[in-house]
């Protein structure tokens, strides 16, 4: 197993910075990783689970958002705040096609040749963005996600109001503590998919079979919010973890080796229960539909 980081444009002058996770042997499609609100590729399990799909035959590409504030390096505090607040649902539907036309083509890396078809990943945000994005990507053979949340068009008429009364909405970075924030154009983006539908629309349309899983304590985004889609599409399946919580028992850092498995030897410790089940709930879904 290896890893290749990699860098691609995405529309207008964006850049997206990745990570190519490559098995011994390939097995199936690659899995294209998205991440939630505030997240970046090598947030918490992420490359623990790159390298957990990998293991199993699947090469994983995870990758920052244009707009996730965070360039190539794999933590720190973000460094690109204007590209934070300029960033918006749409533009982030915009980098994941990219990345997933980019592998299609062989465009990632010379190491990775051109591939037939891919499997989405998302967590929290990235997996409402991986159904707006899927519906105009034919290569998208089926999608994961882990505790997605339901709507982008979400927000309070309060919230929205002061917002607007602003002109931005501040959030705070548990990881760094820097202020962070949204402009009015991300408000303006997520009104217009809600327009169109939101994510229950593109997911009812959606037409590949989709996994959904959620942890029974999640109180970031409630287990309410997958169950509402499961129930819109009847491809879809459903796995309610219990006593798993919105991070899957995980934390940033995460120091466990990565991909290790309690089987894994090493002296290494076994990942928490609820992301081990996660993880291989994904794999058994992946393998089944391939």
């Amino acid at each position: 197993m290896r890893t290749v980081d990699f860098h691609i444009p995405s529309q207008g002058e964006r850049k997206v910075w990745g990570t190519l996770t490559l098995p011994e042997e390939i097995t199936g499609p690659a899995v294209v990783m998205a991440h939630g609100a505030l997240g970046f590729k090598d947030w918490a399990f992420f490359p623990w689970l790159a390298a957990f799909f990998a293991g199993q035959g699947f090469p994983a590409v995870r990758f920052n958002f244009s707009g996730s504030g965070m360039g190539p390096q794999p933590d720190g505090p973000f460094t690109d705040l204007e590209a934070f607040q300029n960033d918006t649902i749409s533009r982030q539907v915009e980098d994941l096609r990219a990345v997933v036309q980019a592998a299609i083509q062989g465009r990632l890396t010379s190491e990775f040749p051109p591939q037939k078809g891919v499997f989405l990943w998302g967590h929290s945000r990235g997996g409402a963005v991986c159904f707006l994005a899927a519906g105009r990507l034919p290569p998208v053979k089926a999608i994961a996600t882990w505790a997605t949340i339901a709507r982008v068009n979400r927000y309070l008429y309060e919230v929205k109001q002061s917002w607007r009364q602003q002109g931005f909405l501040a959030q705070e970075s548990s990881r760094t503590g820097q202020a962070l924030r949204y402009s009015t154009a991300f408000l303006d983006d997520v009104e217009k998919w809600g327009k169109e539908g939101d994510v229950p629309t593109y997911f009812h349309n959606l037409g590949i079979p989709a996994l959904l899983v959620h942890g029974s304590e999640d109180t970031s985004v409630l287990p309410e919010e997958s169950e509402s889609l499961a129930a819109l599409n009847p491809q879809a399946r459903l796995a309610i973890l219990a006593g798993a919580n919105h991070k899957f028992s995980a934390s940033h850092p995460f120091t466990l080796l990565a991909g290790s498995t309690p089987s894994a030897g090493s002296g290494q410790a076994a990942p928490p229960a609820a992301l081990l089940e996660a993880a291989q709930r994904t794999v058994d879904f992946y393998r089944e539909v391939s």
